[in-house]
């Protein structure tokens, strides 16, 4: 039985102490935040051990593994010491906000163990329209869209000091609320070769630094076209759209199910932990990794952080093309 630690236990870090729950060979043992109403929060529900200084509590030889659950800046810095005290890790998106830093990652030491956490890649509508692409029978891909419309307001981004700011976030809609649908194309479709992207801030100009909107054409090795739209400037937050193509109809998702000319063909019925339009994908990529020992690596997502590089790359030069890759 591995004992967990969570670090940060803000929006995401709840989700997975619940997820945990549906695991056995793993069990939550720990937390780590520096402000004590969260660990507050947390120990009302889990007998666990709390930590305020994450330094400290590597050198808590009992835990095995360390969930990163933190703002997005603080991530590659903890990755790397957490695998330098030889614990196993699992990391939220993203798993680091720049080119240059995924590019020292990959060298790093036991950086192919770190257990990704794109856990909506295991929605079954997603791994529904993943058989299709791969069975051939509805004919080759020709096209596909990716559409996300959410609501991020003024006080969203007042909540924490982190968030709008290029230094600490790394982005806006994109690289936090839009990597999931981005990471759709790569994982069904196939690499992504080069983009043309632009963003915008449409809604929050007065309030955050970075993009509220984010457009693109992606290219795909295999040759197909892609589109992608994202934005924080609805004015509700929407299920994720991804439609895909084929000689033969279409498969689109959406709404938490997949249609496939017209007829549904998969439903996403597992729990679902966090937001609705999260998806439900936590407890089955925790129970994956732990009970049966599978995982996305860095390997397996390095063509969707790729691609979010390059579309950052592509919108800073006036939606110049440019090729995936580090």
């Amino acid at each position: 039985m591995k004992k967990v630690w969570i670090v940060g236990y803000g929006a995401i870090g709840p989700v997975h102490a619940k997820a945990l729950e549906y695991v056995n060979e793993a069990a939550l043992y720990a937390i780590c935040d520096i402000n004590e109403s969260k660990r507050k929060l947390c120990r009302e529900t889990y007998p666990v051990i709390e930590y305020d200084d994450f330094d400290r509590m590597l050198t808590d030889e009992a835990i095995d593994s360390v969930h990163i659950c933190t703002p997005h800046y603080l991530h590659f810095e903890m990755v790397k010491k957490a695998l330098a005290a030889g614990k196993d890790v699992v990391v939220e998106k993203p798993v680091t906000m720049t080119k240059a830093q995924f590019a020292e990652l990959k060298k790093l030491q036991g950086a192919e163990k770190i257990c990704m956490v794109l856990q909506n890649r295991l929605n079954p509508s997603v791994q529904k329209m993943k058989e299709l692409v791969q069975s051939g029978e509805l004919g080759a891909v020709k096209a596909a869209k990716g559409i996300l419309t959410w609501h991020r307001d003024k006080a969203y981004y007042e909540s924490d000091a982190w968030r709008g700011k290029w230094a600490t976030e790394g982005g806006g809609v994109l690289i936090n609320q839009a990597v999931h649908t981005l990471d759709y194309f790569s994982y069904l479709l196939g690499d992504v070769a080069s983009v043309r992207a632009n963003m915008f801030n449409y809604s929050l100009e007065d309030v955050i630094e970075v993009e509220d909107t984010f457009t693109a054409r992606l290219n795909l090795e295999n040759g197909v076209k892609a589109l992608f739209f994202a934005t924080n400037a609805y004015a509700e937050t929407s299920a994720p759209y991804f439609e895909i193509l084929f000689e033969k109809g279409n498969a689109r998702y959406m709404d938490g199910q997949l249609w496939v000319n017209q007829q549904l063909a998969a439903e996403d019925t597992a729990p679902v932990l966090g937001k609705a339009y999260w998806g439900s994908g936590h407890n089955g990529l925790l129970k994956r990794y732990y009970d049966e020992h599978q995982y996305f690596s860095i390997s397996d997502i390095e063509n969707t952080m790729e691609t979010m590089f390059a579309m950052y790359e592509s919108a800073g030069n006036g939606g110049s093309t440019v090729l995936t890759g580090c």
